[in-house]
């Protein structure tokens, strides 16, 4: 072999690697899209039913009410019931 026929097995192999990484990403990419439309959707009943087992109106809000700590807590949630 060659040079650039090594070169060009790298490049193959950089090549599938790269493909490989690209599938994960959109993987996770659809799995936080539907965790986000779900939140959209019943974001609402979540909170009122976290409120309810937590003792209530009273208690104060959480810290952050980003996405993603609302995505943690459906995800907590989903494994946790």
């Amino acid at each position: 072999m060659d040079a650039a026929e090594l070169l060009h097995q790298l490049y193959l192999n950089v090549l599938q690697i790269f493909k490989i990484y690209i599938k994960f990403a959109f993987i996770t990419l659809i799995v936080y899209f539907v965790a986000e439309w779900y939140i959209v959707k019943y974001g609402a009943e979540l909170e009122a039913q976290l409120d309810a087992q937590l003792g209530g109106e009273n208690n104060e809000p959480p810290p952050s009410n980003s996405t993603l700590s609302k995505v943690i807590r459906v995800v907590l949630n989903f494994f946790v019931i």
